[in-house]
């Protein structure tokens, strides 16, 4: 028997029928790799898109969170998702794109929304705002100076229109 399959052996190594079909082996190998890659990262790409989409939409409807908080509770879950699975490829800075673009789709499409719940906390201290209506003596304090561009100046505000101007934005 082991006689038989050194001459089967020997013959196809001197006809080259075992160089060509090694050879033919090889480069199946080294062309279907690469498509079994692709393969595999797209349907992981799938499969993160799909969670992050549901985590999107769960958390869009939490009205005790912030939309911040939203934000990070979303891509707190996808990157657990993505390091649980071992998505090497999925980057922070990437699933951050992705949540955007999901939440714009998911607001765009006209889909529930819960407002933001905005209750004052305890340590919310309201200040009389008595030094807006003392009129200035200095009149050059009063005016800006518009000749700068808007990326150089320094802009102080004491926070009461700026606070008016987030609560209007929110109530909307």
């Amino acid at each position: 028997m082991f006689a038989i399959l050194t001459k089967i052996f020997n013959y196809l190594q001197s006809t080259g029928v075992l160089a060509a079909g090694i050879a033919f082996i090889l480069a199946v190998w080294k062309a279907a790799l690469p498509l079994a890659q692709a393969h595999a990262k797209t349907a992981q790409e799938k499969s993160l898109l799909t969670a992050i989409e549901g985590l999107v939409a769960l958390n869009a409807q939490v009205a005790a969170l912030s939309k911040q908080g939203r934000f990070d509770a979303v891509l707190n879950g996808a990157l657990t998702f993505a390091s649980d699975r071992g998505y090497t490829w999925a980057k922070s800075d990437l699933i951050k794109g992705l949540i955007e673009g999901i939440y714009q789709e998911y607001k765009s499409a006209g889909k529930d929304i819960a407002p933001v719940l905005t209750t004052p906390s305890s340590d919310v201290v309201e200040d009389n705002v008595e030094a807006d209506s003392q009129p200035t003596t200095d009149s050059t304090n009063a005016t800006a100076d518009t000749s700068k561009s808007d990326s150089t100046d320094t802009v102080e505000s004491d926070g009461v229109n700026d606070i008016k101007q987030l609560e209007g934005e929110v109530e909307k």
